[in-house]
């Protein structure tokens, strides 16, 4: 017993993780396509409302492709699906239907992702991106191209933690125009737990007449605070539970990879049918045919 207690306080000290850590394991693994392996990864997502209806979804990696395990009870009872989310393909100059074909490079402790997204959105209008990822210990860029019918698009990511702040920058130029500001959030860790940080960000797009949720009136460059985060540790790994003004909003569920999973509630088994054409993914590999909880912008 002595040696099991000292086994499992070790676990505990080898996977202690603050908030601002666990955020940017968690955007880390959205902006790599579940590429990025260095600690943690997401496995799952949960989401309730205060009537008792709950969304879940759960990632599951395979070889060539990524499926996502939908679980509701919108309509009264247990409703289960798995969809296709991207076929992998190791071979950038070969892009598919519905895949990622990538190709990928390590450089010390720099990881390189190349990457071409093929998003359909309809027969005859899909939508492909290409996609420029770096990786490193303490954050991430990613820089993706997408060209439709008529116009171009150009988003850029940045995430940096320094220190107990995570910043995250993300700027957009659409057909060519200078990059602007699309967001610039960063998240500081509480000074007396960090296990809870404060999501503030910056006010970029305020035209005038703008005003916060509580009627203050705000202007171009104020700095409001909106959601915080706190990290529960696990076994296995961590949960990230995200808050605004007290109300509990969503949980993110994120697994070591050292080859344990999540304790996400079980649902019963989901049965598999055919991608349908009725959705669509957008420039960061997220599907918009139905509300996921993850890409919820923050």
């Amino acid at each position: 017993m002595r040696c099991l207690i000292f086994s499992l306080m070790l676990a505990a000290a080898a996977h202690a993780i603050t908030c601002t850590e666990g955020l940017m394991l968690y955007y880390k693994s959205i902006y790599s396509f579940f590429f990025n392996e260095d600690g943690a990864i997401l496995d799952s997502t949960y989401i309730s409302s205060l009537d008792g209806i709950f969304q879940s979804e759960k990632i599951v990696r395979e070889d060539d492709r990524i499926l996502v395990v939908y679980s509701s009870n919108e309509e009264g009872s247990l409703q289960s699906d798995t969809n296709l989310y991207f076929y992998l393909i190791n071979d950038i100059n070969s892009p598919a239907d519905s895949s990622i074909a990538f190709s990928k490079s390590v450089i010390g402790d720099t990881t390189f992702i190349d990457a071409i997204t093929d998003e359909p959105d309809g027969v005859d209008d899909p939508h492909i991106s290409r996609q420029k990822i770096k990786l490193f210990k303490n954050g991430l860029i990613n820089d993706s191209f997408e060209e439709e019918p008529g116009d171009t698009t150009e988003d850029y990511l940045e995430l940096t933690l320094k220190n107990d702040t995570l910043f995250r920058l993300s700027l957009q130029s659409v057909d060519g125009a200078p990059m602007d500001t699309v967001n610039y959030h960063f998240y500081v860790a509480d000074k007396d737990d960090d296990h809870l940080c404060h999501d503030f960000y910056r006010v970029d797009h305020c035209n005038g007449g703008c005003s916060d949720d509580k009627g203050n009136v705000i202007h171009n460059g104020d700095i409001l605070q909106s959601y915080e985060h706190t990290i529960k540790e696990t076994a296995s790994g961590f949960v990230i539970e995200v808050f605004r003004s007290g109300i509990w909003m969503y949980q993110f569920f994120m697994r070591y990879t050292d080859g344990h999973t999540t304790s996400i509630a079980n649902r019963p088994a989901a049965r598999m049918k055919q991608p349908s054409r009725d959705y669509y993914f957008d420039t960061k590999g997220r599907k918009q045919f139905k509300a996921i909880p993850y890409r919820v912008q923050f």
